[in-house]
């Protein structure tokens, strides 16, 4: 009884095992980037794919499957952005990646890339009559999204100054922000002896609303000549959280009141006598 009992427990494990194998779809499509931040104006490539493999040709005659695409991008209340997506719409070969450019607009805000896939299949068979019959399959149309956010750029910057007396060529640079290097941001410079200049970065984040902290580094991580500037940390904010605007707001409120209540203490009071039913 006992082995009976455990050999159903094992089939009823096998049995579960298949069934997320069998609902398994057998087309797949998807979206892939780099980044999903981009900076206003700028361009970031992208990836897309369809696959199928719902089909094995070697099953029919004259077996074909056209795979189309189209692709917009939309801002967050829906409308389609001109000339978002190059190119907009093309055709795909099965399991095979695509590269498609998206063009940042002028306004900052949250944005989708939206991308809709057709598969039409068609092939033949042999009918009753011994006669060859096109069939086409009804459109298979899968549709993917990817969200984006388009921001405005924050310019770090600094000035190095060359104080080895000898001229610099070809140092190389990196931007750190809150103790992280940014990859990308690697900068040469070139200094005359006792030589200035000034580097500038973009740095292109959806960082929430804070104080951050940037300096920059030579590339080995030290400094190994003598250039003024590098590994000073500066202090920036994203947002509103130095207050300033609220301060000088509140200053002004302050200096209406004291203005509204000297006038008010200061306005002579005006004696109209007893009104006329008590007279």
């Amino acid at each position: 009884m006992k082995t009976v009992t455990a050999a159903i427990a094992v089939m009823a494990m096998i049995a579960l095992c298949l069934v997320p194998i069998q609902g398994v779809d057998a087309d797949y499509a998807d979206i892939n980037g780099d980044k999903t931040v981009i900076g206003v104006g700028d361009d970031a490539d992208f990836q897309i794919i369809y696959t199928n493999n719902d089909y094995d040709s070697s099953e029919y005659q004259n077996f074909n499957m056209a795979i189309s695409y189209d692709a917009k991008l939309v801002d967050s209340s829906g409308e389609t952005v001109s000339n978002g997506v190059s190119p907009s719409s093309g055709d795909l070969d099965n399991g095979v990646a695509q590269n498609v450019t998206v063009s940042a607009p002028d306004d900052a805000g949250r944005y989708t890339l939206v991308v809709e896939y057709t598969a039409e299949v068609t092939y033949t068979t042999v009918n009753e009559d011994g006669e060859e019959e096109t069939v086409e399959d009804d459109p298979i149309v899968r549709t993917e999204e990817l969200p984006l956010r388009v921001v405005e750029p924050i310019t770090l910057s600094v000035t190095l100054s060359n104080a080895s007396g000898e001229p610099l060529q070809g140092y190389g640079v990196y931007f750190f922000v809150n103790g992280e290097k940014i990859e990308d941001s690697y900068t040469v410079i070139n200094l005359e002896a006792d030589g200035t200049t000034t580097i500038s970065y973009d740095w292109i984040t959806d960082s929430g609303n804070g104080t951050y902290e940037f300096h920059v580094e030579a590339v080995d991580g030290g400094n190994m000549v003598d250039i003024e500037g590098l590994g000073e940390k500066h202090t920036f904010y994203i947002g509103d959280n130095d207050y300033t605007w609220m301060i000088a707001l509140l200053v002004i409120v302050i200096i209406l009141l004291i203005i509204v209540m000297a006038w008010v203490y200061r306005k002579p009071v005006k004696n109209y006598g007893k009104p006329k039913s008590r007279r």
